[in-house]
């Protein structure tokens, strides 16, 4: 497995937000992270990559634990995560954004630049001049550029043309057949049911679904992402 919590827990200080959760994600496979806004998805991400606190249970990634407090060991071991505001640094040019998430010796499935024309239209630019969708093209390249093992992508379609969404989706399945798992929330279901293996479905702070997308669990998944 590439991506296992075991129990985990997690929230801000002494408020749970997220409780109990325990899932799998192997190599290669791509996951759909489903539910309404203030479920627990966002803070779900940020309990493993260590931006929210941890309060109990288990981070695995291939195998090997990651303590609570060192989401740094994510980073070497090639899992990254585009987190809700993109991640982009600001003052830095378009093209220092891309030279930090770059790994050394890593070359990935697709280059992003194929994907969004901006990155060397505006190389020179400082990311915090971007727009929101450009900047969420940003925050998309930098995460294939680092993520060797594992991408995870927070709000994917947020600003992002519908040309784009499909081109990225596509790129996530070219990058996900060379073993590297993926993970996708947004609010658009049905786009992510259509490209992911499996679907992942939180409601308050739970994982309440966790099944494949097929036809004989739509029903039971139309049913939980409308009070989700």
């Amino acid at each position: 497995m590439m991506l296992e919590l075991e129990g985990l827990g997690g929230g801000y200080g002494q408020a749970a937000v997220v409780r109990d959760v325990t899932l799998r994600v192997a190599e290669g496979e791509r996951i759909a992270l489903l539910g309404r806004n203030g479920t627990g998805k966002t803070t779900l991400l940020r309990t493993v990559f260590g931006l929210a606190d941890r309060q109990g249970g288990e981070v695995r990634l291939a195998g090997r634990p990651v303590p609570r407090g060192r989401p740094d060991l994510l980073a070497r071991r090639g899992a990254a995560l585009m987190p809700e505001d993109r991640g982009v640094f600001p003052t830095l040019t378009v093209a220092e954004n891309l030279r930090l998430a770059t790994r050394r010796g890593f070359v990935p499935a697709v280059d992003p630049h194929e994907i969004f024309p901006l990155l060397t239209e505006r190389r020179r630019q400082p990311a915090g001049t971007l727009s929101g969708g450009q900047k969420q093209q940003l925050g998309i390249a930098r995460s294939i550029l680092s993520g060797q093992s594992l991408i995870v992508v927070d709000e994917l379609t947020q600003g992002l043309q519908p040309s784009f969404v499909q081109q990225v989706l596509e790129a996530m399945t070219r990058i996900a057949a060379t073993g590297v798992a993926v993970v996708m929330v947004d609010q658009h279901a049905g786009l992510l049911l259509e490209r992911c293996d499996r679907a992942i479905v939180m409601q308050t702070g739970r994982v309440v679904f966790d099944g494949t997308s097929s036809t004989d669990n739509r029903e039971e998944l139309d049913r939980l992402l409308a009070v989700a």
